[in-house]
């Protein structure tokens, strides 16, 4: 049993002035953090009428990965609802993560094993995958910034597991773990390159890429291996996440990628209430699906307005994130959950967005782990957040639980809104 918690996570950065343009602390080109232009135009989507415009704005917030760095960074914070307190926890968070980081690169997932829960194996590459997201979500590259050799390290190893058809997973191919493995690395070197335009990070990700769309059930979605012609809601969330970071970033996508997610999200949810069955028409009240599905339909340019996303936000908010829920067991709640339920509602924006957001920095940042050695040791636990949800002792462990939060806490600045007030 570990002793304390954050509280009030201690703040390291101090206020600065709030910055009216895009400004960053290293040699990231401003165009280049801002993403591919050409992500911004229609995408042709079988007549819905829907746009790829995540993070199109307005007053010069065109391009997704615009404000992940320096000055505007922190306008994105302060615009947002983020603050100071959030911003030292994501920190904290890197830093125990940098710790942690194998000597090869990777996060060994395995290792953080606690108590005697049944955990699914071959997981390092999925978690090692967020792990690096989370470090690229508060600006950190290969090329600068203090967790440069951590990204360049994680970067390598990830490549290095990559098979010739594109596939990148272990020599054990674990059934449940392969798709979500793949998803989060393309993910992963797919934002890299976006963010960098490295010529030798283009191959790999593209690649990956072209896994991703090989994998697609035709005219559909995806589930745990190739064409298996089964689909389920969790796996096609990060299939799709994988494909919009890929064409914002500037790597070759194809609009079938997107036609058949959208005519799977459509066909399964159901109209009258906004749920959707985690493998297909349902009312389950398993609310993770619901923030997948509307996290999938936000990135493929679904308006917030529209009455299914506003159907499904109002669902979220009668279940926000609440520690003392998860903590008792309830498998609705969850750091996945949170997660994509963090990313939709940020999207949604208003004051649903206000309410979800209080909620989720309550629960996180009074339950990261504060204190103790910070030498790296399975005892460290300083920056991370304990696995207490079913999903992250089962699948993902400390590791997981630490990089999701810290992806949750980036959200003010990860990806731009699509609203501009």
């Amino acid at each position: 049993q570990h002793e304390t918690r954050v509280d009030k996570p201690m703040v390291i950065h101090e206020e600065a002035p709030i910055e009216d343009q895009f400004q960053t602390d290293n040699d990231m080109d401003k165009n280049t953090a801002r993403g591919h232009e050409d992500a911004i135009s229609d995408i042709p989507l079988g007549g819905t009428g829907v746009v790829g415009s995540m993070g199109v704005g307005g007053g010069g917030m065109a391009g997704c990965f615009g404000y992940r760095d320096g000055g505007g960074r922190r306008r994105a914070v302060k615009r947002f609802g983020g603050s100071d307190a959030t911003e030292s926890a994501v920190e904290a968070a890197l830093r125990w993560l940098a710790r942690h980081q194998e000597s090869d690169g990777r996060w060994h997932n395995e290792k953080f094993k606690e108590g005697n829960v049944r955990m699914r194996k071959g997981t390092s590459v999925g978690v090692s995958g967020l792990a690096l997201l989370a470090f690229l979500g508060a600006g950190h590259t290969h090329k600068a910034g203090r967790f440069k050799d951590n990204v360049r390290r994680a970067a390598e190893w990830l490549i290095s597991q990559q098979k010739p058809d594109g596939e990148i997973n272990p020599a054990n191919r674990n059934s449940g773990a392969r798709p979500y493995n793949h998803a989060m690395a393309t993910l992963a070197l797919a934002e890299l390159y976006g963010m960098t335009r490295e010529p030798r990070y283009r191959e790999p990700a593209q690649k990956a890429v072209d896994c991703v769309h090989n994998w697609q059930n035709t005219y559909s979605g995806w589930r745990y291996s190739p064409k298996c012609g089964d689909v389920d809601i969790s796996v096609t969330g990060w299939m799709v996440m994988a494909l919009k970071s890929a064409k914002i970033g500037g790597l070759k996508t194809y609009a079938t990628g997107f036609q058949g997610a959208i005519k799977w999200l459509d066909t399964n949810t159901d109209r009258k209430t906004g749920y959707i069955g985690y493998r297909g028409r349902g009312r389950q009240r398993w609310q993770a699906a619901t923030s997948v599905c509307m996290l999938s339909k936000l990135l493929m340019g679904y308006p917030r307005t529209g009455e299914i996303l506003q159907k499904q936000s109002k669902l979220l908010l009668t279940d926000p994130p609440d520690w003392d829920k998860m903590a008792g067991k309830d498998q609705g709640h969850s750091m996945y959950f949170w997660y994509y339920g963090t990313l939709a509602m940020f999207q949604i924006g208003g004051n649903g967005w206000k309410q979800w957001n209080v909620a989720m920095k309550k629960a996180l940042l009074e339950h990261q782990r504060k204190g103790g050695p910070t030498d790296g040791s399975l005892n460290d636990v300083d920056g991370s957040w304990d696995p207490i949800s079913w999903l992250s002792a089962h699948a993902g462990t400390r590791v997981y639980t630490t990089a999701v939060n810290a992806l949750t806490l980036e959200v003010y600045y990860r990806y731009l809104p699509m609203y501009t007030k």
